[in-house]
């Protein structure tokens, strides 16, 4: 499938092409969305989002064209409730797969960390933490409500049906829509927590707790280093594993390598530096050894094949 046919189910009307991560991140601010994006996949980056804010709710779908590296946290005060879907049946969040049949709720305060494959999107609806308590309470008061970030397992067929309810609603334009579709709508996903809480798993999230601090120890530390070698006895030291025990959750969380995070760190630096007005006075090679590449001409195949196009012609772009 191509990415055309993937992303025409969003809505024209509240619709945003974005042809770079930085564009992408820049319009999830305005929203007072925390959202990192870094190229993982090879080509031309595309990503579209469309938005809908009504008196209930702010509904939103995105999809992306190659494979990323996200880091998303809502805006505060707000519960986040994610169906993601890929065609790919594959799409990592903090160690679980949830493409297609999972709902991830992400409550306040909370962050994600997050790999789609190529063709990868979300239908999400994001509601006052205040409203999602009450309606929690209020729908499903003999259930125990998921504390902290959790998946909810479901039907794949729901879900389609619940993305393609967003889709829908989101085609409407506001205030044509009715109060009562929408409080249907809602209500139909808050349910599906409610009901299948006892089958949500905060828990893994709980008991993984460890792992997770260990790959975002090396995280961490790879993004405050990458300009620099970064030998994998330094990622040993700081988490206090072995060398096999770090690939391994590193692997399992962010689904990638150690040596393909960093190298997705620093090409994506060198990218967001020679795409910028203010770095035109500068070389390639300078650039280049900024962020942390030693071989000018590895860095310029790697660049390219990345981004499908020579870092000199980044440079110069108006």
């Amino acid at each position: 499938m191509e990415y055309d046919e993937f992303a025409a189910d969003l809505p024209m009307c509240g619709r945003a092409s974005f042809f770079s991560p930085e564009e992408n991140e820049d319009v999830m601010q305005s929203y007072d969305v925390n959202q990192q994006v870094r190229q993982l996949g090879n080509g031309s980056f595309r990503a579209d989002c469309a938005m809908l804010e009504t008196n209930q709710a702010l509904f939103a779908a995105d999809r992306f064209n190659l494979a990323c590296s996200v880091h998303l946290e809502p805006p505060p005060g707000t519960v986040v409730l994610l169906a993601f879907h890929s065609i790919g049946e594959k799409l990592i969040v903090s160690g679980e797969n949830v493409a297609n049949d999972k709902l991830v709720v992400m409550p306040d305060g909370a962050g994600v960390d997050l790999t789609t494959p190529d063709l990868a999107g979300s239908d999400s609806l994001l509601l006052p933490a205040a409203r999602y308590d009450e309606l929690i309470e209020t729908l499903c008061p003999t259930c125990s409500r998921p504390e902290g970030l959790a998946i909810i397992d479901g039907d794949a067929r729901e879900l389609k049906l619940i993305r393609t309810a967003i889709i829908e609603t989101m085609r409407k334009p506001y205030p044509a829509h009715n109060d009562e579709e929408l409080s249907n709508l809602i209500a139909r996903m808050i349910t599906m927590i409610g009901n299948s809480s006892s089958e949500s798993k905060p828990e893994v999230f709980n008991c993984n707790q460890s792992r997770i601090h260990i790959a975002k120890q090396i995280q961490e530390y790879i993004e405050a280093n990458f300009r620099e070698t970064i030998h994998i006895e330094d990622l040993c030291r700081i988490t206090n594993k072995g060398v096999r025990t770090i690939q391994r959750i590193f692997k399992w969380y962010f689904d990638i390598t150690i040596t393909d995070y960093i190298k997705m760190v620093r090409l994506n630096a060198a990218y967001r530096l020679l795409s910028t007005s203010h770095t035109k006075d500068k070389s390639v090679a300078a650039i280049a050894m900024q962020k942390g590449f030693l071989h000018i001409g590895r860095f310029s195949i790697e660049y390219r094949k990345r981004f499908g196009e020579s870092p000199r012609a980044t440079l110069v772009r108006p």
